[in-house]
């Protein structure tokens, strides 16, 4: 089945009698994780419908988003495991909204889908951060092989599988993953960037290990190279000081590992919650 972007009038349905949510080819081991959660931004509310239909019958949920502005609101609360990017959006371009997220620290996967084609617009979009680049129209089957393989390949090189969602305790803070949220004995919350929320979940995955440079770099979102930069040194300077504030009583939180990396050293309790 072939799906059309807004640059044609209607997209492409299958045969009168075939639902139009069914999938075509048997799902493949990775699609058959339920739960999985992908992400759309499009402005075309017909492609965001087929899309819905077809991701809700490989088990994965879906939300979509109609412009830059919901997206960015809804990533308050909590994010993707992949985000489905149009470029030519109202008020935004995909490729502006993708950088901006990449300098948010957002560091999920994101795959850009787009009636522009051209080379050049492949470019700017793995330039601004896209980790894979797909023209419209386009086959379903193909979206759903490149997306397994985003999702798979995201979590070899970050060196992850992904993190309990949603809280840790952290000695006597509660930490909202999600929400990017520190909330102490008292209620008091501290909001944290997304960035920041993403290495302390990185490290409160692995409690005691200690985990590469490299490895936080990518779980983070960042696209500069540690071996090149101290970026993610001042990063998790910073983290370790607010932390350390916080918790007063448990000496150093977080502990640098000359020539190794680091490692979260109080007890960590992960809690699932919706």
């Amino acid at each position: 089945m072939t799906l059309q972007g807004p640059s044609a009038a209607t997209p492409t349905l299958p045969a009168p009698g075939r639902d139009p949510a069914a999938p075509g080819p048997l799902p493949s081991p990775a699609s058959r994780q339920a739960g999985l959660r992908i992400w759309i931004l499009e402005d075309d509310p017909k492609l965001c419908d087929l899309l819905a239909g077809r991701f809700g019958a490989l088990g994965w949920r879906s939300v979509a988003f109609g412009d830059h502005r919901a997206l960015e609101q809804a990533l308050q609360q909590a994010s993707p495991d992949l985000l489905v990017l149009d470029e030519m959006l109202p008020g935004r371009s995909g490729t502006e909204v993708l950088a901006g997220l990449r300098e948010w620290g957002h560091a999920f996967p994101v795959l850009m889908l787009s009636a522009m084609r051209a080379p050049g617009d492949r470019i700017a979009g793995l330039e601004a951060g896209a980790d894979d680049y797909m023209g419209k129209p386009f086959e379903f089957r193909e979206l759903q092989l490149r997306i397994e393989r985003l999702l798979v390949t995201h979590a070899s090189r970050s060196g992850f599988h992904p993190a309990p969602r949603g809280s840790f305790q952290i000695g006597s803070l509660l930490f909202h993953a999600e929400r990017a949220e520190l909330v102490d004995s008292t209620g008091a919350v501290c909001r944290i960037s997304r960035g920041d929320a993403a290495l302390l979940q990185a490290l409160c995955s692995r409690p005691g290990e200690v985990i590469g440079r490299q490895a936080l770099a990518l779980a983070s979102g960042s696209l500069v190279d540690p071996s090149q930069s101290r970026t993610i040194d001042v990063r998790l300077g910073r983290l370790r000081r607010l932390l350390n504030g916080l918790l007063p009583e448990a000496g150093e939180v977080i502990e640098a590992c000359r020539g190794q990396g680091y490692r979260i050293r109080v007890p960590i309790v992960g809690i699932n919650t919706p």
